[in-house]
This record gives C-alpha cells, sequence and structure tokens, in this order.
C-alpha cells in the first residue's frame, strides 16, 4: 500500500504543479489507473511452479501512475518527462492459510509520441519508459503469523499503445493504453553469495487522464 500512496500524493502534486504552469509552460500532468498481469522468469517461475501446486492462483493487481511531460509545439506531438509506475498485487492466497504478494515500482524517464495528429494529448500515440525500482516479495503464513520479505533493485523498461480523446481543448483528455512491462532486479538472499535475478514482465490496460 505505501506504493499506491507514494503515487496519489505525487499524483496530487503534479496536478497542482500542472494547474499553476499551464499558462507559462507546456507541461502536463499525466495520471492512470489499471489492471494487471504479472509474468515470472527464471527463479521467480520456480517458485510460481511451486506456488501452483500449493494452490495458490494468478499474480495480477493495480497498477497506478504518474507522469509530467514537457510538450512544446515545435516537438510536433511529442513530450518527455519523469515520473513514478507502481503495481500493487492482489493477496495471491494458497492452501495452508499462506499468501503470497510480489509489489513492485520503478521511477524513470518516459517520452509519449502522437505520430499520427503530431499533437499532444490527441490522438494515438505510442509510450516508452525506463527507470529504476524496487521489487518486494512477501509470504505470510497465517498458521504461525509469520511473514517473509525479499527485496531486489534493478531497471525496468515499458512500452505502450494508446489514445488520447481530448476534452475541453487539447490540454486535458481522457487516456486509454495497453502496456508491456520488463524488469530484471538483483536479490540478495542468505546463505547464497552470490546476487539473484528477480525477472518479471506485465501486460495492463490502464485508464487515465492528462491534463
Amino acid at each position: 500500500m505505501k506504493y499506491a500512496l507514494i503515487v496519489i500524493l505525487l499524483g496530487l502534486a503534479t496536478h497542482s504543479y500542472g494547474q499553476e504552469s499551464v499558462s507559462k509552460l507546456p507541461v502536463y500532468g499525466s495520471v492512470s489507473v489499471g489492471y494487471g498481469n504479472t509474468f515470472f522468469s527464471v527463479i521467480l517461475s520456480e517458485k510460481e511452479e511451486r506456488n501452483d501446486q500449493r494452490g495458490f492462483g494468478r499474480n495480477d493487481g493495480i497498477t497506478l501512475a504518474t507522469f509530467y511531460y514537457w510538450a512544446p509545439e515545435k516537438l510536433r506531438g511529442l513530450g518527455i518527462g519523469t515520473g513514478v509506475r507502481a503495481f500493487v498485487a492482489r493477496p495471491n492466497n494458497g492452501s495452508n492459510q499462506e499468501t503470497y504478494t510480489y509489489n513492485y515500482y520503478h521511477i524513470g524517464i518516459s517520452i509519449r509520441d502522437y505520430f499520427i495528429t503530431k499533437r499532444f494529448n490527441d490522438g494515438l500515440y505510442v509510450t516508452a519508459n525506463i527507470g529504476w525500482g524496487q521489487g518486494t516479495e512477501k509470504y505470510s503464513f497465517g498458521n504461525t503469523n509469520t511473514r517473509e520479505f525479499q527485496n531486489a533493485l534493478g531497471i525496468t523498461v515499458l512500452g505502450g499503445l494508446g489514445y488520447s480523446i481530448p476534452l475541453n481543448g487539447n490540454h486535458n483528455a481522457l487516456n486509454l493504453d495497453l502496456s508491456y512491462e520488463y524488469s530484471n532486479r538483483n536479490a540478495e538472499i542468505t546463505g547464497n553469495t552470490d546476487t539473484v535475478d528477480f525477472i518479471n514482465s506485465q501486460i495492463s490496460f490502464n485508464v487515465g487522464f492528462t491534463f
């Protein structure tokens, strides 16, 4: 939940800044929420296979993001920005009162390009992010009232395709997008002299506003 709170607070701050700056600078704030499904690779995939045998289900949850973009008219629909994106997993319940979650976020830079209309915030667009962030794996064991945590740090890249519907002119818009995210993070595990790669990908559908 702390990731969600960070995203919401940054979004409110961005919204306030964007409103004050709209008449001065070509700055746009963007917030979104969506549904995502996580896919694991290598060691995380091996854990998932063991979890499946113990009754665990899908690794899905909510995506939250807030970014702001600098998009002057001379860039012809291209916006360059920065922000944060987070995933809050739905508790994945297994047998014996066990629960598994894998939450993650990244902070980084982003581009959004309206390559057809050449007008930012209007029509079809592609987007891409690259950033640095943390993933947190958590097991909860209800029968013993204990928890196990594992943190990992690393790089995330994201690509997406979306569509913006202008509202009240071109500075406000409703956005719909489909995104694919890939992350490779390093985890230090007790008893293991080498770091372990925590690799996951995600597909998500998101709804948001640009202002």
